[in-house]
């Protein structure tokens, strides 16, 4: 049994979480392992429900743990990380890190652009765009979700390599050259069709980041939608006063 300080100024259940980080982080519990049910906790602190589920559901927030229908409360895998600044493809920063990068292609059509996208590529409703949507793992395991829209004018059609950096085929194929992006990341909830690419819950959070590539001249020649996993990716940025 394991005793948490009831005099101290932290509450039980901070001490609680504190604890269990350290023994995560001690490699007492490994990435997918469970860890004790709430019912276990309580006897191993001599401590309420109340104060484990708080503790538990703090981690969950966290990203430290993750909740598992029908399997219980288990530690989650390491996170990837975007860190730089620096405008490169997702294939790009995977692999600075170390990571082996594969791709299912699950859709690469020719259609007519909806009138939301044909906003974000500044073209008109009726104008031609290429839809590549593709399902991306690192080392294996499905990170995230990406469907995007390149105006045909480009020169892309449906037969170009999207298994790939997009950014890569654009520069190397068609010489184009990639200036900025303006991206927008909101929070957002797994679909059941999402959820079963990815390996995780339907309805689960997720990171929806939106993406506007533009070239040298300003022009917007992509925009994309990535639906990423938020116990496996996340966002480090810095801001300097």
């Amino acid at each position: 049994m394991k005793s948490l300080k009831e005099n101290s100024p932290l509450p039980l259940y901070f001490q609680l979480q504190e604890d269990l980080k350290r023994d995560i982080e001690m490699g007492n519990y490994q990435e997918g392992e469970k860890i004790p049910t709430e019912k276990q906790l309580e006897q191993i602190y001599n401590v309420s429900r109340i104060t484990v589920r708080k503790a538990v559901e703090g981690l969950v927030h966290e990203g430290i743990l993750v909740k598992r229908q029908g399997i219980g409360t288990i530690v989650s895998g390491k996170r990837y990380q975007d860190r730089s600044l620096k405008l490169e493809s997702f294939t790009e920063k995977m692999h600075e890190q170390g990571f082996q990068v594969e791709t299912q292609i699950l859709e690469a059509s020719r259609m007519k652009a909806p009138p939301r996208i044909a906003k974000h590529l500044s073209i008109g409703d009726n104008e031609d765009v290429i839809c590549a949507k593709r399902l991306r793992l690192t080392d294996g395991i499905p990170l995230a979700i990406f469907t995007a829209y390149l105006p045909v004018s480009v020169g892309v059609t449906t037969e170009d390599d999207y298994s790939g950096s997009l950014f890569r085929l654009l520069e190397d194929k068609y010489g184009i050259r990639i200036s900025h992006s303006d991206r927008t990341i909101v929070a957002s909830l797994a679909t059941k069709e999402e959820a079963v690419l990815l390996g995780i819950r339907p309805y689960e959070a997720v990171l929806l980041i939106k993406n506007v590539t533009y070239n040298e001249s300003g022009r917007p020649i992509e925009y994309s939608e990535g639906v990423y996993r938020s116990d496996r990716y996340q966002y480090n940025l810095r801001y300097v006063r």
